[in-house]
C-alpha cells in the first residue's frame, strides 16, 4: 500500500488533486478540508497521505494533508454502509475535531446536515464510532463546535448551500472565543465575494 504521495502539484480542485511524482500524474480524490489546505502550492511539492480503495471495477486513490484525517477516513469507511465517497463528504463538510465532538456527544443533527447522510445512518455512524474515535488524536472543542454549528444553521437559513458554507467558514479566521454572530458576518464577507 502506498503510505504517502509526494510531488509536484500540477493541478487541485475541491475533489481531486493532481500530483507529478516522477513523471506520473497521479489523481487522488481529496476532502474540501484538504483541497484548503494545498490550493495555494500550485506547482509546488506537496505530500499527500494516500488510502487505496479496491473495487471490482476500480482502483481509487484518496488523498489527506495530515494523517489524523486518513485515520478519521478509514475509521468512517469501517461503518456499514459508508463508503469512500461518504465518507469524504463527511470529511469536506466537518473537520475532525467537529466530527468527533458531534460522535462524541451523539449529535445527529450535525451529521444530518451531510448530503447522503439521514438519521439512521447519523445514528449508526454515532454507534460504531463512539468508543474508536476517542482515540483521534484531536481535541473535541465542544464550545467553539456549537457556535460554528449554530453559525452555519443560521447561514443555511439564509439560503446557503452546506459546501458554500464549509469554503467560507474554513476561509474565515474564527477564533475560538468568536461569538455566533462574529462567525456569520465572517462567513457573510467571505459568501459575497
Amino acid at each position: 500500500m502506498l503510505d504517502y504521495v509526494e510531488g509536484k502539484l500540477v493541478k487541485r480542485e475541491p475533489n481531486f488533486a493532481i500530483i507529478d511524482v516522477g513523471g506520473w500524474g497521479v489523481k487522488l480524490s481529496v476532502s474540501l478540508f484538504t483541497y484548503n489546505k494545498i490550493k495555494d502550492f500550485k506547482d509546488q511539492n506537496v505530500r499527500l497521505y494516500t488510502h487505496m480503495v479496491l473495487r471490482d471495477d476500480a482502483i481509487e486513490l484518496y488523498g489527506f494533508f495530515d494523517e489524523v484525517e486518513r485515520q478519521a477516513f478509514v475509521l468512517l469507511n469501517r461503518v456499514p454502509g459508508i463508503g469512500p465517497k461518504v465518507a469524504i463528504s463527511i470529511l469536506s463538510l466537518m473537520d475532525i475535531s467537529h466530527l468527533k465532538t458531534s460522535v462524541i456527544s451523539e449529535d445527529v443533527n450535525a451529521l444530518v446536515t451531510v448530503p447522503g447522510i439521514g438519521k439512521k445512518t447519523a445514528q449508526k455512524i454515532i454507534i460504531e464510532l463512539k468508543d474508536r474515535i476517542k482515540d483521534l488524536p484531536v481535541i473535541a472543542d465542544e464550545l467553539r463546535y456549537n457556535s460554528v454549528f449554530e453559525a452555519k444553521e443560521v447561514l443555511i437559513s439564509l439560503g446557503f448551500n452546506p459546501k458554500e458554507i464549509q469554503l467560507a467558514l474554513d476561509a474565515a479566521s474564527i477564533k475560538s472565543d468568536d461569538t455566533v454572530e462574529d462567525i456569520v458576518k465572517k462567513a457573510l464577507k467571505k459568501l459575497s465575494k
